[in-house]
């Protein structure tokens, strides 16, 4: 986890950096709502369960044209979230690949990565990622309302729970989905 997080920003540099390898490229800043849901399982029990906090998320973000319509924009974002009266912090990295159905409204889709920086739960892994969809839509050449959702696909508890009663240990899923509805400027 400690080298993936140095790897994703040597990336994002390098996308920010090269943009003269893309066709048409633009930057800018990003901000709104951050919807967070957990959902956790127990290996061999029916249902599962879910706790959900909410926050916001700032952000800054390249724009780089690959075709006629298709765009890459990688994002990082810094996202604090609040439960129960305390709070959460994470880096969310998204690198969504936008495809223009129209002239004002994209349809995205992509991979997401994510790092838990403060968690005092040491259950629960740092690293995890996901896919995204969403959508924008440009109000202005500058200014878009932006939305996506993203689905965590790794399991974010590495040890099994063990029954303190029986002392059977059971194997947990846990994985974090985010909603997220904001606004982008672009400069």
């Amino acid at each position: 986890m400690k080298k993936t997080l140095p790897f994703l920003c040597i990336v994002f540099a390098l996308l920010l950096t090269t943009e003269k390898s893309f066709g048409q490229s633009s930057f800018g800043v990003s901000a709104g709502f951050h919807d967070f849901t957990l959902t956790a399982s127990l290996e061999g029990m029916s249902g599962s369960g879910s706790n959900g906090a909410s926050g916001y998320y700032v952000g800054f973000f390249g724009e780089f044209g690959l075709a006629d319509k298709l765009k890459i924009q990688p994002e990082i974002q810094f996202a604090q979230i609040f439960s129960g009266g305390g709070e959460t912090e994470k880096l969310f990295l998204p690198v969504m690949f936008k495809y223009y159905v129209a002239e004002k409204f994209n349809l995205q889709a992509g991979p997401t990565f994510d790092l838990l920086l403060a968690n005092e739960d040491n259950s629960l892994s740092d690293f995890g990622f996901g896919i995204a969809f969403g959508g924008a839509f440009d109000i202005t050449q500058k200014l878009a309302i932006t939305t996506k959702y993203s689905l965590g696909l790794n399991n974010r508890t590495s040890d099994p729970i063990v029954d303190i009663f029986s002392g059977q240990s059971f194997d947990v899923t846990t994985k974090f989905d985010v909603f997220q509805v904001g606004l982008a400027y672009k400069f």
